[in-house]
């Protein structure tokens, strides 16, 4: 698998493709074992506190580090926002003022956000998703 291969697998699959073990935090790739994702220990969350992830009914928020694996190897890794008291995860928008993110890092969200409530909570922090 090249990188190129990696990318599209992140921006295209659903998570149907993906094993999910959310106990553990690992989503493993079911048509290649070696490209999984592992989510930071829960203990290496940090609080984040910008308006659009704070506006929920729970206003904590934290950033998660989540890893993308190709067999030992490291690939790339990618910071998300847990809000609303772990309720969804979203993807980090390009500022705390410019809300927009793009498709393929929403896609992402989608893969590791075990609710399922990605659109819901884009919807209710103002993030507008662009190509």
């Amino acid at each position: 698998m090249n990188l190129s291969e990696l990318e599209s697998i992140l921006a295209t699959s659903r998570q149907d493709d993906w094993v999910v073990n959310d106990e553990h935090g690992v989503f493993s790739y079911k048509k290649d074992l070696n490209l999984y994702i592992k989510r930071a220990e829960f203990e290496s969350l940090r609080a984040f506190n910008e308006a659009w992830a704070t506006s929920h009914p729970d206003p904590r928020a934290f950033s998660e580090e989540y890893t993308v694996y190709y067999g030992p190897a490291a690939i790339k890794s990618i910071t998300l926002v847990s809000v609303d008291g772990h309720r969804a995860t979203l993807p980090m928008p390009k500022s705390a003022t410019d809300l927009r993110v793009n498709f393929a890092d929403v896609n992402f969200a989608k893969i590791v956000d075990v609710g399922n409530r990605v659109d819901e909570y884009l919807m209710r922090s103002g993030i507008q998703i662009v190509w």
